[in-house]
């Protein structure tokens, strides 16, 4: 049985930020010893959905790295956008619904706004109701809470935004995919 509790420090399996450990990053590593990145994302933003792509060839041919997706929280519309993200991470499907939104949007030319939001939730089988309350959920609220910390405590205006480590790499220039290969190996 998954408590509050579990969700919240990052014992379960899901979706970005629901599992970053509360404490463990301090040294580069996640649970076990894995070396990690945080990934500062945003649903609105065009790069974020071309890495998020890249990240799912990417991810699988490393499994000694640890991957954790946050999205940034600097706006109401982050909160709006960043809520989605993490109500569906509350109720077990986070990752597909950050690839089902991404695709809405990008490939789809549907708009980033509420109305897409629940009609990917119940495509993946929510029902609206259900996603909205989990959206203003305190687990939901939680995990906001946290992006907005991290978004803050890294100073982060832009994305995507990488941290390894524990240390925040922003080369505007450089292809996010080619410093994780530089980082990681390729």
């Amino acid at each position: 049985m998954m408590t509050r509790r579990n969700f919240l420090i990052g014992a379960t399996t899901g979706f970005f930020l629901a599992n970053l450990p509360r404490v463990g990053m301090a040294n580069g590593t996640g649970t076990g010893g894995q070396r990690s990145f945080i990934e500062v994302f945003s649903f609105a933003c065009p790069h974020c959905y071309k890495l998020s792509l890249q990240l799912g060839i990417w991810l699988p041919m490393h499994p000694q790295v640890k991957h954790y997706a946050v999205h940034i929280v600097s706006s109401p519309d982050d909160l709006k956008l960043a809520a989605a993200g993490y109500a569906a991470a509350v109720l077990g499907k986070g990752e597909a619904y950050r690839v089902a939104f991404f695709k809405a949007i990008y490939e789809g030319n549907q708009a980033p706004d509420e109305r897409t939001m629940v009609a990917v939730a119940e495509s993946l089988g929510f029902k609206a109701a259900v996603f909205v309350d989990t959206m203003k959920g305190s687990d939901t609220a939680e995990l906001l809470a946290r992006s907005e910390t991290l978004t803050q405590q890294f100073a982060i205006t832009a994305t995507p935004t990488l941290i390894i480590d524990s240390q925040r790499v922003r080369q505007p220039d450089k292809d996010p995919l080619d410093i994780l290969q530089e980082e990681f190996g390729a």
